[in-house]
């Protein structure tokens, strides 16, 4: 029997920053670590050539920006439909949410969340325009979308629109192996809250500073520390570092919050394993992948009350009441006095870690090539 040909479309990643670049480059690798024997895959462009390339890295001008959207829409809109009929694939499989307007084989899309249909005064409104045309264009005809939570399914399915496109739940891969237990002196000489992610609005920094301040105001307290590695957003509309620096000084917290900026991965490391614990209050997050980066190393985590990052984080996170600053310091208050609740977080993050591994994820993917 002839195995299925699954051409997977890694374009994107040439830019991709967060979570569509831990998603692609976990697809690729668990392809790599995988003999299968029902699908052939080919990745398109070069997986090496592409984590090769710095041309579109780090903060670049705008001609560039054009100059790769411009490339982006022209590969989805007439190369990468001509590459389709090349390979002769069965399926062409797209992780950076847009299929092509035209295919050999059945198309499947990667829509992680619905942060376009619901903030749209990040974008600029021509482009987001023409993107959800185009994105909407492309799941006409012979495609499926694959989705990384139940969270986001509804909301696809509500912005969507299009109730007779089956969309299908498929946990990624963390791709992370639990790091174990570390006695290196820590960067941060204090015990510290940290958060790693590039500095967007929706990810709500602004009211973790306000509730580390409050956290603050109790004595025993004093002496943590908030450390926020990342750099700006990609995009100006999305950028909230200025207002994150002016609430770090309107609190008078400029020796109480370190702002690293963006770190090596051997920095990052350092970070993760010596922080006291993890604090994701993002708003909008189609999966939260640092969830599962925390619990590989062994350190509890706070989220917010948001749907996507309480499926991914189940009963192995704490989240506040409502997404205030008040309620994000009553459960950083928490781990500090409870020691006997963070063993137990640190415990069942272990534990559910385990839902995520690569196998698994391309387990399922497969699956739904089948269907």
């Amino acid at each position: 029997m002839r195995r299925k040909i699954v051409l997977v479309d890694i374009y994107y990643l040439y830019v991709a920053q967060t979570g569509i670049r831990t998603y692609t480059e976990s697809l690729v690798e668990s392809i790599q670590a995988k003999d299968s024997n029902d699908f052939e895959y080919i990745i398109s462009p070069s997986y090496t050539k592409v984590k090769s390339s710095q041309f579109y890295r780090g903060k670049t001008p705008k001609w560039k920006n054009l100059l790769f959207q411009g490339l982006y829409f022209l590969r989805k809109s007439i190369v990468l439909p001509l590459l389709t009929y090349w390979y002769k694939s069965d399926i062409v499989f797209s992780p950076d949410i847009v299929s092509p307007l035209w295919s050999k084989g059945r198309k499947l899309s990667v829509i992680h969340d619905a942060f376009f249909w619901e903030n749209p005064e990040h974008y600029n409104s021509r482009w987001l325009k023409y993107y959800l045309w185009l994105l909407k264009a492309s799941l006409r005809n012979n495609a499926q979308v694959v989705t990384i939570t139940e969270y986001s399914k509804k909301q696809i399915q509500k912005y969507l629109q299009l109730p007779d496109l089956p969309i299908h739940v498929v946990y990624p891969a963390s791709n992370i192996i639990s790091k174990g237990q570390f006695t290196d002196e820590s960067i941060v000489t204090a015990p510290y809250f940290l958060h790693v992610g590039v500095m967007e609005k929706r990810k709500n920094l602004v009211t973790l500073i306000k509730a580390f301040s409050k956290f603050l105001s109790d004595e025993v307290n004093k002496k943590y520390q908030l450390v926020l590695v990342g750099q700006r957003g990609p995009r100006n509309e999305l950028d909230d570092y200025d207002n994150i620096v002016r609430e770090i000084e309107r609190l008078g917290l400029e020796e109480k919050v370190i702002l690293p900026g963006f770190v090596s991965k051997s920095e990052l490391n350092d970070y993760y394993r010596n922080a006291f614990a993890y604090v994701f209050p993002s708003l909008s997050e189609g999966f939260g992948m640092p969830i599962l980066e925390a619990f590989s190393y062994k350190i509890p985590v706070i989220i917010s009350n948001q749907g996507a990052l309480r499926e991914v984080g189940g009963e192995a996170v704490l989240y506040p009441e409502d997404n205030s600053a008040k309620a994000f310091a009553k459960e950083m208050e928490k781990l500090v006095k409870e020691r006997e609740l963070r063993s137990s977080l640190v415990k069942r993050g272990e534990k559910r870690l385990k839902n995520f591994s690569g196998s698994r994820f391309l387990d399922k993917l497969e699956e739904v090539f089948s269907a």
